[in-house]
């Protein structure tokens, strides 16, 4: 994986008039940088600015202030003809598959290079090839309305990469998939990103999307930018309070209500915890779980897990025993006995 951006925002800002023509803020003084070769999350409430962050990507949106460079390019002086030909680099997966009903799943995977007026040949062995790629290719000749909603799903993918695109803009791709599809289909993009070294950016509501296949996140809410970073460090220590949130519906972090008074919280990544209790034990200092949670990352794990001692000394001595413990961190939980 390179360090290079595929995207770069800086200080980016857009603004829209409302009925009245009065302005409404969608993004403000956005600047991060989405690395080349990453999938990359960007989550938040409905109406924090994903999606028209997603569309500065692409020049379907301009800004107001800032800069959007994507694969390079400045999009706020793109002619038309620059931002079609960038268009075929930066494709789209949609939410709902926006696929034609009368046409087979070759012909629709086939329509960006129609538009592009590329040889029959040449979109026939394309076509094949990225079919192959989704798993689609015995369905080729079936009309949409014959798939499920996972299979039109990866007909929107393969068309998306049909012109061998080098970033994939995801906007809620899962959003209207049951459990057990949408997990087929995140394995699909993981694989796709690391067999064609893909940036993807992906948006979405779903923190257990952002955990399955991100590298990194962004957190957006009310069009500002709360919180970035590897997504192992997001999970393991959310700063701000929607962070928190999120990250609680795949780790809880409250404790439980039934919590005695000497207690500490300890979250790990990287299987750190492993041996925990055994080595606390090991110094004296017994331990009880009163509860753990653990969640799958992309490239890692992270959970977090309660532990009770049996008196405030016990406790603090715990605090001290792991300190300074790689991919580990322990703190006093609320309302435990402090020292």
């Amino acid at each position: 994986m390179t360090t290079s951006s595929a995207v770069s925002f800086r200080g980016l800002g857009k603004s829209f008039a409302d009925k009245n023509g009065a302005p409404v803020t969608a993004l403000e003084n956005i600047t991060f940088d989405v690395p080349e070769g990453q999938i990359f999350g960007v989550v938040g409430t409905s109406g924090a600015g994903k999606s028209t962050l997603l569309r500065m990507i692409n020049g379907l949106e301009k800004p107001t202030t800032g800069v959007v460079e994507t694969l390079g390019n400045d999009m706020s002086v793109m002619s038309l003809k620059g931002l079609r030909g960038l268009r075929r680099e930066v494709s789209m997966v949609f939410q709902h598959f926006n696929l034609v009903g009368s046409k087979t799943v070759a012909e629709n995977v086939a329509m960006p290079l129609i538009l592009s007026k590329v040889p029959k040949a040449q979109i026939t062995q394309r076509v094949t090839e990225v079919l192959e790629l989704v798993g689609l290719a015995d369905r080729a000749d079936h009309k949409p309305s014959q798939l499920s909603g996972g299979q039109r799903q990866r007909v929107g993918i393969a068309r998306s990469l049909v012109t061998n695109p080098k970033v994939l803009l995801c906007d809620e791709p899962t959003s209207a998939l049951d459990p057990l599809t949408t997990s087929q289909i995140l394995d699909l993009l993981v694989s796709i990103n690391e067999s064609l070294n893909l940036t993807i950016v992906i948006i979405t509501h779903q923190m257990d999307v952002i955990s399955r296949i991100a590298d990194s996140v962004a957190v957006l809410e009310d069009g500002k930018l709360l919180e970035i970073g590897p997504v192992e460090e997001i999970f393991a220590q959310p700063q701000q309070l929607l962070t928190r949130r999120f990250v609680n519906t795949v780790i809880p972090q409250e404790p439980p209500e039934d919590l005695g008074p000497h207690a500490i919280r300890v979250v790990y990544s990287h299987g750190a915890a492993r041996t925990l209790l055994q080595d606390l034990n090991a110094q004296g200092l017994k331990a009880q779980l009163a509860a753990a949670t653990d969640a799958k990352l992309r490239r890692t794990s992270v959970g977090a897990m309660v532990l009770e001692l049996d008196s405030e000394a016990d406790a603090q001595r715990a605090l001290g025993a792991l300190a300074g413990a790689e991919h580990l961190d322990a703190t006093l939980v609320k309302g435990a006995t402090r020292g």
